[in-house]
């Protein structure tokens, strides 16, 4: 009798394990399946910024096939070499359509690395520079003369963080221009171009 009452522990022990396993076996399975729905996601194209320059509010993330003065589609990011080693590239643009540049543009060359970085004015070879169209003969250009970015999510695949920063009127300057610009609150939260993924 003792002999069965132990068998029966032991079938109930091993039944409980075996239940307990299949229980975690397949909450693992819906974390990796559930993860692996995350990454999709998460590296997809969708593109989203938003700031406020001098008192007004910016936001877009509008794929865009106008693309900046160095080849570069908008609202997707870049690694390029330059002498400084690897350079974080990307345009910001407000752009409504495929075909527009938006009326604000902003131009990051930042170091390609996560955490908090400050600059002065073009602080080796880094900086941000602002690009507002006033009308369609004039685009008004700044130049930051200090700014700070966090970049807080750096994946293989998407780009995120804050900036901020007081920028200088540079170049083809009409007087109606306003001299300087605040720029605050900035956010952003981009893919990498699809030929350009980190490795």
């Amino acid at each position: 009798m003792q002999y069965i009452k132990f068998l029966s522990a032991v079938f109930v022990s091993i039944n409980f394990l075996v239940g307990c396993t299949g229980s975690n076996a397949s909450g693992a399975n819906k974390n990796v399946s559930s993860g692996a729905d995350e990454s999709k996601t998460s590296s997809s194209g969708n593109a989203s910024f938003s700031c406020t320059i001098d008192g007004q509010p910016v936001s877009g993330g509008q794929a865009s096939s106008y693309q900046g003065p160095e080849g570069y589609q908008s609202n997707e990011a870049h690694v390029v070499d330059v002498d400084q080693g690897k350079e974080l590239l990307f345009y910001l643009s407000d752009s409504k359509s495929t075909n527009s540049p938006g009326v604000h543009s902003l131009r990051f060359a930042v170091p390609d690395k996560t955490g908090n970085s400050s600059f002065g004015p073009e602080e080796n070879g880094w900086g941000i520079e602002v690009d507002i169209i006033i009308n369609k003969d004039h685009t008004a250009r700044y130049n930051s003369d200090s700014f700070t970015i966090d970049v807080t999510n750096f994946s293989a695949t998407r780009v995120s963080g804050t900036f901020s920063g007081k920028f200088t009127l540079h170049g083809n300057i009409n007087d109606t221009d306003k001299k300087a610009i605040e720029v605050t609150d900035g956010k952003f939260d981009i893919p990498f171009s699809t030929g350009n993924m980190r490795p």
